[in-house]
């Protein structure tokens, strides 16, 4: 068993695990145990009959929301039922994150961060691939951390957040059709005007080129913030939908404490560092690509049968 991986005959089985989930609605009473921060969602280009319910309906998820559009465009918004064609409107909704607590998480002199309840702290190693601060949680769910002083490309690379978007896009694109699939962004806001930025990805496993049937998909969630002196870096890995929660959550509480200067004495760090267009971030497409090429091709040694030897051999004790 390999990371809730377990390979049986020539078939690949997994072990689903249970998702931390995110909120987009908490009861009033229950809010305190909740972080609240904005997800941004864009600008949306008023149509000929939308009214804010239908257009809070479309992206929000739900037409009551509607009050929230209005607030968030009160500039050119004076009557929430009236509205006309080519009105551009911004659009976010709060996003409630369940607070750390003193049980659960990571905390050094310098930083903190909440970790799932339940969930392990690790070293992952396969091959000359690793990451030497890893948290494990149920099944196949892993999260790997890069913890490095802020420098100056990692600003520039999230200062043109869109930019590096349309990078990233083209690298993937460039790098690995056909094996990275649904490429997705998300941005949000904390309250104290921190931007987090996510990005999502399917990676498939074709179990065919380590002598196995079928594919295997992995979710794929890398999150990036910036602190006064702290670039943190969360990427999780999951067999199942879910390991964007858990990464939005550690990302969300992540916190600098005062004093800190530098972090890179923690080694918090993984390896091999592919480099690419975009220096100030890390490359997880190609760490990815590299720990599970090294996981299964170690697994496919290991399953090949024992060879046969020869009767000198047996005599010989070869």
């Amino acid at each position: 068993m390999v990371a809730g991986l377990v390979l049986m005959g020539n078939q690949m089985q997994v072990f689903a695990s249970e998702a931390y989930q995110t909120l987009y609605d908490v009861p009033p009473q229950e809010r305190e145990d909740y972080t609240v921060i904005t997800e941004l969602l864009g600008v949306y280009e008023v149509c000929e009959g939308d009214s804010l319910w239908s257009i809070s309906e479309k992206l929000l998820g739900d037409g009551r929301e509607y009050p929230q559009l209005a607030r968030q465009n009160a500039a050119i918004i004076t009557n929430p039922d009236v509205i006309y064609p080519q009105m551009c409107l911004q659009v976010s909704r709060d996003v409630y994150v369940r607070k750390r607590t003193g049980v659960n998480g990571i905390s050094t002199p310098e930083y903190r961060f909440g970790t799932p309840d339940g969930w392990r702290f690790g070293f992952l190693e396969s091959g000359g691939v690793y990451a030497n601060c890893a948290l494990m949680g149920d099944g196949f769910a892993d999260v790997i951390c890069l913890l490095r002083d802020k420098e100056q490309a990692g600003v520039e690379a999230l200062s043109d957040w869109e930019k590096s978007k349309q990078t990233i896009e083209t690298y993937v694109r460039d790098n690995y059709a056909g094996q990275i699939s649904n490429l997705a962004f998300y941005d949000y806001q904390s309250a104290d005007g921190r931007m987090l930025h996510l990005f999502t990805y399917v990676y498939t496993i074709d179990g065919a080129d380590y002598g196995y049937r079928g594919k295997l998909d992995v979710h794929v969630c890398q999150g990036i913030c910036q602190t006064e002196h702290i670039q943190a870096e969360f990427t999780g890995m999951d067999t199942e939908e879910g390991i964007q929660d858990i990464v939005l959550y550690m990302l969300a509480s992540f916190e600098e404490f005062p004093g800190a200067v530098s972090v890179n004495g923690y080694n918090v760090s993984i390896g091999p560092a592919e480099p690419w267009a975009l220096p100030g971030i890390c490359n997880s497409f190609a760490w990815v690509d590299q720990y599970y090429d090294t996981v299964f091709c170690e697994i496919a040694e290991k399953e090949k049968p024992a060879e046969e030897k020869t009767a000198r051999k047996r005599i010989l004790g070869l």
